[in-house]
């Protein structure tokens, strides 16, 4: 008998997004800066957006040239409510869902139709 033929290995070409030390590593052959102040960077950006879309912020944040990050309050919703599940039959009863901020991103046109 033969044998059956192996899968390939993790496929081999497998792409991987960077690591935050891989992006600093590129960014820092790119440009004229060393890895530690691409790090300082990539913080203070990392910083400025966390200070923006505080609920002391606006809210709002918008990287020229690649996104816009907005934050929106969703509201607390009662539970409490009784349905039917359509593919058992049963009955049951809705949880209570808490409050929460949602952070949404959005790129911009370019990228949109750089990715198509």
């Amino acid at each position: 008998m033969a044998k059956a033929a192996k899968p390939a290995a993790k496929k081999a070409a497998e792409k991987k997004a960077l690591t935050k030390s891989q992006l600093i590593a590129h960014l820092a052959e790119k440009t004229t800066l060393t890895k530690k102040q691409v790090d300082g960077v990539l913080t203070e950006i990392i910083e400025s957006i966390k200070q923006q879309l505080s609920t002391k912020g606006p809210g709002k944040f918008v990287y020229p040239g690649l996104a816009r990050i907005t934050l929106t309050r969703r509201e607390a919703v009662k539970g409490g409510v009784k349905k039917i599940n359509r593919l058992t039959g049963k009955e049951y009863e809705t949880k209570d869902k808490p409050a929460y901020n949602q952070v949404k991103i959005r790129p911009i046109k370019a990228i949109k139709e750089a990715l198509k």
